[in-house]
């Protein structure tokens, strides 16, 4: 036996990648192949799979590997070859699949140096014969370097061959999708107006980096019966560009998880934009250039954050950061919910995760401290109006004797922030620090009252807030 051959790499996963490398410096393609078997066997251990070599699932044929992940098998076939790997390779492993006689059994052929066009296409027409699964160099570099992404990489192949009858290889050119338009998502429920009653697509507003959001309301993910308190759920989610944040708000929306009431903030060196709605969210991100003629000196990098609840309860936020320049690479974005607890139906939350390839080791941790806290006011604090946000209701509204539309209610007013840090006074101490900056707040008003009917004065009543992993949720509420 060649020295190496049939042991396991025992160290850490930079270790793999670094022996597959080792193996490109082989001169013989069966020692090459024979150590590819081991390495790979390594992969797939720490992955979570269950192993075994040379097994007889499709006997009398001979197979390289045979892993198990919860109910699915896996049959892998391994080839470095010096040239790519053809129909032949493909034929020999639906054989093997044949004799397995097994639904719950795919093929996974991984060849170092690629694969023929004709296999390929061979593959896609024929992939009723039992799904087979592709990774050329560029994946299995991409999972010895991180094998936890091995499970949902295979789950994304197995649908895009068998929904869209797409074969997924990193080298393959990616099917060109359709840049979403803004109305592809709700639009919002309430309407922004200026002092002078204009309508707004969304707040401009003096300030800073922060990650923060102003909501209307902030679900306590710790009222609920029985003990115990809520959970957070993160993770980091794989999107490369602003179309890529718009792809994973419509995946939200097809689950439900997109409300008529969602709110955002969008932040620069020296300003913020808050607003209201999805599809309002969108084509403000869009205009991002626009939004950045006022500024004196626009940093390289915008922020955003965007935050809604969830059917059930609970509420998420949605943060980025993506580069002002006209490519807009998105650098990470990260999904954060706060749930009253964990829920029994996880599939939709998998779902989401898978598509965008966010499934790597996330997990419900407990909240350790309370999931909101409050501060009310003994003294009145008295705001500055600068605009309004506006509902419409027809609770108690008779077409027939009222004609004409509904009347639109104030639900919330937008005012200059009176706990601003400024001129070296600090802000109170029971403040969220992140919101020290910002020059505006839209509130939500507690008393509501007709668009035709302002009060004479508004003052601050209170305000809570929640902590998520990159953010911080504030409610203020005003009255009159």
């Amino acid at each position: 036996m060649a020295s190496g051959e049939g042991k396991h790499v025992r160290a850490g996963s930079s270790s793999l990648l670094a022996e597959f490398n080792r193996l490109g410096s082989l001169s013989s393609a069966h020692r090459r192949g024979y150590q590819l078997e081991v390495l790979l066997e390594e992969l797939f251990r720490r992955a979570h799979f269950r192993v075994d070599r040379n097994a007889s699932i499709a006997k009398p044929r001979q197979t390289d590997l045979v892993a198990r992940y919860g109910d699915t098998w896996y049959l892998i076939e391994a080839k470095w070859h010096n040239g790519p790997a053809d129909a032949d390779v493909f034929d020999s492993v639906r054989s093997r699949l044949d004799r397995a006689a097994s639904s719950s059994v795919l093929g996974v052929i991984i060849s170092v140096n690629g694969f023929t066009e004709s296999a390929v296409e061979d593959l896609r027409v024929r992939r009723d014969r039992g799904p087979i699964l592709l990774f050329g160099e560029e994946e299995l570099t991409q999972v010895l370097r991180t094998p936890r992404s091995l499970v949902n990489l295979l789950q994304v192949k197995r649908e895009e061959l068998i929904t869209h009858g797409r074969v997924h290889l990193a080298a393959a050119p990616k099917p060109r999708r359709r840049r979403r338009p803004a109305t592809d998502l709700p639009g919002a429920e309430a309407r922004l107006l200026g002092a002078d009653l204009e309508p707004l697509p969304y707040v401009t507003s003096g300030g800073g980096f922060g990650e923060f959001v102003l909501v209307q309301e902030l679900p306590d993910v710790d009222w609920a019966f029985g003990s115990g308190s809520g959970v957070s759920l993160d993770a980091q989610v794989s999107v490369f560009n602003e179309d890529g944040i718009v792809e994973l708000l419509c995946g939200l929306d097809s689950m439900g998880w997109i409300s008529g009431e969602p709110r955002w903030n969008i932040q620069q060196s020296g300003a913020n934009w808050h607003g209201a709605g999805a599809r309002e969210f969108v084509e403000a991100l869009r205009a991002w250039k626009k939004r950045e003629e006022s500024l004196e000196k626009a940093h390289h990098t915008e922020q955003i954050v965007y935050f809604d609840t969830c059917q059930g309860g609970g509420f998420y936020t949605l943060t980025a950061n993506i580069a002002s320049h006209r490519f807009r690479s998105v650098y990470q974005c990260h999904l954060s919910f706060q749930l009253p607890g964990i829920p029994v139906d996880l599939q939709p939350i998998r779902h989401l995760f898978e598509q965008f390839d966010a499934a790597e080791f996330s997990y419900f941790r407990p909240l350790t401290s309370p999931a909101i806290i409050r501060h009310r006011l003994v003294q009145r604090v008295p705001l500055e109006v600068v605009g309004y946000l506006v509902s419409h209701s027809d609770v108690f509204w008779d077409e027939a004797e009222s004609g004409g539309a509904p009347p639109e209610w104030v639900t919330g007013l937008v005012v200059r922030n009176p706990n601003r840090r400024q001129n070296g006074m600090p802000a109170p101490e029971e403040w969220p620090g992140r919101v020290e900056e910002s020059e505006l707040l839209v509130c939500a008003l507690r008393s509501h009252h007709q668009l035709d009917e302002p009060k004479e004065a508004y003052h601050l009543y209170s305000w809570e807030y929640a902590r998520t992993s990159d953010a911080v949720v504030l409610r203020a509420v005003a009255d009159w």
